[in-house]
C-alpha cells in the first residue's frame, strides 16, 4: 500500500516548520530566522509568488525585524507574514526571472533549499493561482495554520468574511482539481 502526499501545494521540511502555536524563542534571532524563513517563503508561494519572489519578499520582511523588533512584537509570526505579504504585493510585475542563484546566508540556510514541491503540489499551486486575490490570500493564511479570527484581524476583515472566502475557495479548488 502506498501513502500519497497531501495535496497542499508546498511545504517546508518538518523539522524546520514549527506549528503555529509553538512559543517563540525571543533570545535567539538566528533560531527564529531558521524556523520561519522557509515557512514564510512557502506562505507567499501559496499566494501566487514564484520561489524567487517569495524568497525576496521574505528576506525583506525579515530584515525589517532587525535589530530587536522581533523581540517586542506580541505576534512576530503574524507580523512577519503580513509584512512579507505587503513586500510581495509591492514587487514589480515586470521583474525578469533571475538566472543567478540566490546567495545563501552563512551556514547554507537559503529558504529555497528547504522548499519541496511534488508534481501534485505544483498542480494545487497552479489551481491556487487561478483564485481571485482575496480567496488566495485567506487560503494562504489558512494553510499556514492561522485561525479565522487571526486571519480576520490581520487582514482587517470580519471572521464571517474570512470563513466565506475560504469556503468559496475550497469549492473552486475542488472544481479546478476535479476532486
Amino acid at each position: 500500500m502506498t501513502i500519497e502526499q497531501p495535496l497542499w501545494p508546498v511545504h517546508a521540511r518538518a523539522e524546520e516548520t514549527p506549528p503555529a502555536s509553538t512559543p517563540i524563542r525571543r533570545d535567539d534571532f538566528n533560531f527564529f530566522y531558521t524556523q520561519e524563513m522557509s515557512a514564510v517563503t512557502v506562505f507567499l508561494m501559496h499566494q501566487g509568488a514564484t520561489p524567487y519572489e517569495a524568497a525576496d519578499a521574505a528576506h525583506e520582511a525579515m530584515a525589517k525585524l532587525l535589530p530587536d523588533l522581533w523581540r517586542v512584537l506580541d505576534h512576530p509570526r503574524t507580523w512577519l507574514r503580513a509584512t512579507a505579504q505587503r513586500c510581495y504585493w509591492r514587487q514589480s510585475n515586470t521583474r525578469a526571472t533571475p538566472t543567478d542563484p540566490i546567495p545563501d546566508r552563512p551556514g547554507g540556510t537559503c529558504p529555497l533549499t528547504t522548499v519541496i514541491i511534488s508534481e501534485s503540489q505544483r498542480t494545487v499551486l497552479d489551481a491556487l493561482r487561478q483564485l481571485p486575490p482575496t480567496m488566495r490570500t485567506v487560503m494562504a493564511w489558512d494553510i499556514d495554520g492561522f485561525t479565522y479570527t487571526e486571519i480576520a484581524e490581520t487582514l482587517a476583515m470580519s471572521p464571517d468574511a474570512v470563513r466565506q472566502n475560504i469556503s468559496r475557495a475550497r469549492k473552486r479548488l475542488i472544481t479546478l482539481l476535479d476532486l
